[in-house]
C-alpha cells in the first residue's frame, strides 16, 4: 500500500494505488504518468518494474524472415529460433534496465513478473561492454521474482562471463518458463534456489542443453557431432544413467546437446506439493543429436509427472515434427534421390521409434498412476505412430503400444490427429573451434569424448 506521506496532488492514496495498479503491463502509460510530478515519479517507478518483459522469444511469427522460394526449409520463422530474430531496441533496453538497477539497486525487490532473452551482446558489438557484467548481480537481486520467462538465444562460446552466474537465482519463482539452450550452471542455479514445494507451473519449450567439455567450456558442434553416440533401441536404452551423470557433474564427461531433461531430475527429486500445470516442447527429432538425451527426456518426463501426481491438473506435451515427416511426396520432387531414401528408410522410421518409445513411458505413467485433480491431457505431434513403421529389425509389438492408447483415461485415438509442425533447428553446438589446444590435450579429450 501506497503511503499518503509526500502524495500531495489531491487523490488519496489509496485510489493512487489502484490507478497504477491496473497499469501495471502497460509500460507506456506508466512511463507517462511518472512525467506528472516527483511523487508520481516515484510511485510509477516500483509499478513500472512489476512486470519486466526485456525479451525477443515470445514475438511469435516472423513473416520478414521467411524464404517463400524454400517453404520445407524455412516455411516459418519463430522469434524462439536464435538471436537472429530480435528488434534492433532489445539489447539498448537491456542494458538500460541494468544501469537502473545498478545505480539503485533497491529497485530490484519490486519485480515480480521477468521475462528476459539472454542474447547478451548487440549486433555490432565484439564484446560484452562494462554494463553487460553487471547482469548477474542484478539478477541475483531480483529475490521476489514470481513468474520468470527466461530464454537463451545466442551463439556466443568466447565470454567466459556469460556462465559465470550465481549459485542462487530467483529463489522466489512459482511460475517458470524456460526457453532455448542453457548452460546446466544456470539451470542448476534457478531450480535449487526456488522452494519446489511451492512451485505452481512449469513450462519447458524447446529447452535445451548447450552442452559442455570436461573443463565447463560449451561444447564445439564440430566435436558434438564426432561424437555423439548414434541411434539405438530406444525402447531399450538407458539413457544418461546415475553412472554417466555423476561423471558429467564431477568434470569427467563431455555433455552432449540434446533436449534438456536436467531440470526435471532436480526438481522432481523435491516435493512438488503445489505443481498444477506441466507443459513441455521438444522440437523436431535430428540424427544429429545424442539419442540418450532423447531417451532421457523421455524418462524424466514420466518420472516428473509421476512425482507430481497428486497436484497436476494439466499436462501438455507437444512433439515438434519436422515439415518433411508428413509431407506429400511430390513435395519432394527438388530433393536429390538420396535424400528421399533417407528420409523414407531412416528420418521417418527413427521418428517413429522415438515417438513410440516417448509414448511407452508417458502413457504407463498415465495409466499406472492416480491423479486426482487431473483434468486435461493434451498431446500434439504423434501423428507418425498411426501409419509409421520401426527401422528395428525386432521392434516392440506395435499392438503394445495401441494398448496403452486404449487404456489410458486421459487420452484417446483422436490425439494422434493433432499435429504441431515445428520449423525450429535443434541446437548441435557452439560453432567454433578449440584452437590453443596441443596435440596431446586433444587426443586426451578425444579420449573422454568417447566414453563419455
Amino acid at each position: 500500500m501506497l503511503h499518503p506521506s509526500g502524495l500531495n496532488d489531491g487523490l488519496p492514496a489509496d485510489v493512487l494505488q489502484e490507478i497504477f495498479e491496473i497499469l501495471v503491463g502497460d509500460s507506456k502509460t506508466l512511463a507517462r504518468a511518472g512525467l506528472v510530478s516527483r511523487s508520481w515519479r516515484v510511485i510509477s517507478l516500483r509499478f513500472l518494474l512489476k512486470d519486466v518483459d526485456l525479451s525477443s522469444h515470445n514475438l511469435g511469427r516472423l513473416h520478414e524472415f521467411e524464404e517463400p522460394a524454400f517453404p520445407l526449409q524455412r516455411g516459418f520463422v519463430m522469434s524462439d529460433y536464435s538471436d537472429e530474430y530480435r528488434p534492433r531496441s532489445l539489447v539498448p533496453r537491456q542494458r538500460a534496465f541494468l544501469h537502473l538497477l545498478t545505480d539503485r539497486p533497491e529497485l530490484a525487490m519490486h519485480v515480480k513478473a521477468f521475462t528476459w532473452t539472454l542474447v547478451w551482446m548487440d549486433f555490432d558489438d565484439e564484446g560484452l561492454t562494462d554494463i553487460d557484467l553487471q547482469a548477474w548481480d542484478v539478477f541475483g537481486r531480483m529475490q521476489n521474482v514470481s513468474r520468470l520467462d527466461l530464454a537463451s538465444l545466442h551463439n556466443i562460446s568466447d565470454q567466459p562471463y556469460i556462465r559465470q552466474n550465481p549459485a542462487k537465482l530467483f529463489p522466489g519463482v512459482t511460475q517458470l518458463r524456460l526457453v532455448g539452450w542453457m548452460s546446466r550452471g544456470l539451470l542448476r542455479a534457478i531450480v535449487t534456489s526456488l522452494d519446489a514445494s511451492k512451485l505452481f507451473c512449469v513450462k519447458l519449450d524447446h529447452l535445451q542443453e548447450e552442452g559442455a567439455l570436461p573443463n565447463g567450456e560449451p561444447m564445439p558442434e564440430d566435436l558434438a557431432t564426432r561424437y555423439f553416440h548414434e541411434p539405438g533401441n530406444p525402447y531399450d536404452d538407458e539413457g544418461i544413467d546415475h553412472k554417466l551423470w555423476e561423471r558429467q557433474e564431477g568434470g569427467d564427461a563431455g555433455i552432449f546437446p540434446g533436449p534438456s531433461w536436467f531440470p526435471l531430475r532436480l526438481l522432481r527429486q523435491q516435493c512438488l506439493a503445489s505443481l498444477a500445470h506441466l507443459r513441455i516442447r521438444l522440437g523436431p527429432f535430428t540424427d544429429g543429436l545424442d539419442q540418450r538425451n532423447y531417451v532421457t527426456m523421455f524418462r524424466e518426463t514420466a518420472k516428473f509427472i509421476r512425482s507430481a501426481k497428486d497436484t497436476l491438473k494439466t499436462i501438455s506435451i507437444g512433439l515438434g515434427e519436422s515439415p518433411i515427416l508428413h509431407c506429400k511426396d511430390e513435395d519432394l520432387l527438388g530433393t536429390c534421390g538420396t535424400s528421399r531414401m533417407q528420409l523414407h528408410h531412416f528420418y521417418r522410421p527413427l521418428c517413429f521409434d522415438l515417438t513410440s518409445a516417448f509414448l511407452h513411458h508417458l502413457l504407463a505413467a498415465l495409466n499406472e498412476e492416480q491423479f486426482p485433480l487431473l483434468t486435461r491431457v493434451n498431446l500434439e505431434g504423434f501423428r507418425i505412430i498411426r501409419n509409421g513403421t520401426s527401422r528395428l529389425a525386432r521392434p516392440p509389438n506395435p499392438d503394445l503400444t495401441w494398448q496403452y492408447i486404449r487404456d489410458c483415461p486421459f487420452v484417446d485415438e483422436r490425439f494422434l490427429e493433432a499435429a504441431n509442425v515445428d520449423f525450429r533447428p535443434p541446437f548441435l553446438g557452439y560453432d567454433y573451434y578449440l584452437l590453443n589446444m596441443d596435440q596431446n590435450e586433444l587426443e586426451e579429450l578425444e579420449g573422454i569424448l568417447e566414453t563419455s
